[in-house]
């Protein structure tokens, strides 16, 4: 049953002019829709060749999390989970949730210690983990350790903050999976780690991490600190044809390669959405 839906235009600058609008030294560059959950709402802003567009409520709520894959986005909410429709966001049955990820068999939620997928038009218990606060390609993390699915397998450490396959950000230090072990690779709390599954031309995919004071990226095997245009803790990255990510006060960052804008001038870029409790950002 559709939720109800509300749209909100911000108006803040003279890039609010749609992308799709725009032609940047003659060339449109292909357009990508980011969701930003926060305790507004969710909200989709435009962003292409580095350049960041306009910015719109889509759906009020109180959001937890928000993820998206295969062409949707799903947020957990405290009243339910909500999946993206071609008219807006619908209630999905699940119920209160705290956390909603996808993995290769589709979408994932979690809360009131129930963990479920969602298929054939029906939500499916697969068994029962409290506090989940991050759910990624088949992991869980919640606040007694690391879980896998489908069976809910406890797979260790403890206060894990976000996850992605191969790594756990928990509140004393980053992490890698190593067969049935945890390396720390960092200490220190770690508020956000992800990774995209699509291969780079070199084979490598991308990985980043965040603690309370910068966001890195894995590079060659090491962690390299990454030049954000601002100084704000980073507590979410996804991935599209950019890297996205979003800060705990709202500014949302794009880093784009040289080549794919449209001054060939890459790196880091920012724009602040002024959204309170901001939780997490995705792509479809």
């Amino acid at each position: 049953m559709p939720s109800k839906r509300t749209k909100r235009r911000y108006e803040v600058s003279d890039d609010d002019i749609a992308l799709s609008e725009k032609r940047m030294y003659g060339e449109t560059r292909p357009q990508t829709h980011a969701y930003v959950a926060s305790g507004l709402g969710v909200t989709r802003v435009e962003t292409a060749g580095g350049q960041i567009g306009r910015f719109s409520l889509e759906e009020r709520c109180s959001a937890r999390d928000v993820a998206g894959a295969n062409g949707e986005i799903a947020v957990a909410t405290d009243e339910s989970v909500l999946v993206s429709t071609d008219d807006g966001f619908a209630e999905s049955g699940f119920g209160p949730a705290t956390a909603v990820g996808y993995d290769a068999d589709g979408l994932l939620a979690a809360g009131d210690g129930r963990v479920g997928r969602y298929a054939d038009g029906a939500w499916h218990e697969t068994g029962t983990v409290a506090d989940v606060r991050a759910i990624d390609g088949g992991l869980l993390g919640a606040e007694d350790g690391v879980y896998s699915l489908p069976d809910c397998n406890r797979l260790g450490l403890h206060d894990v903050t976000d996850v992605t396959p191969g790594y756990a950000a928990t509140a004393d230090g980053l992490y890698e999976q190593t067969g049935a072990e945890w390396t720390e690779l960092r200490s220190g709390g770690h508020s956000a780690v992800a990774s995209d599954t699509a291969q780079s031309g070199d084979g490598d995919r991308r990985v980043h991490a965040a603690d309370a004071d910068e966001l890195y990226v894995l590079t060659d095997g090491d962690w390299w600190t990454c030049d954000l245009p601002v100084r704000e803790r980073v507590i979410d990255v996804t991935y599209g044809d950019d890297t996205y990510a979003i800060t705990e006060d709202g500014t949302f960052l794009v880093d784009t390669a040289d080549e794919a804008t449209a001054d060939g001038r890459g790196g880091w870029r920012q724009r602040s959405l002024g959204l309170p409790d901001v939780v997490g950002v995705a792509v479809a």
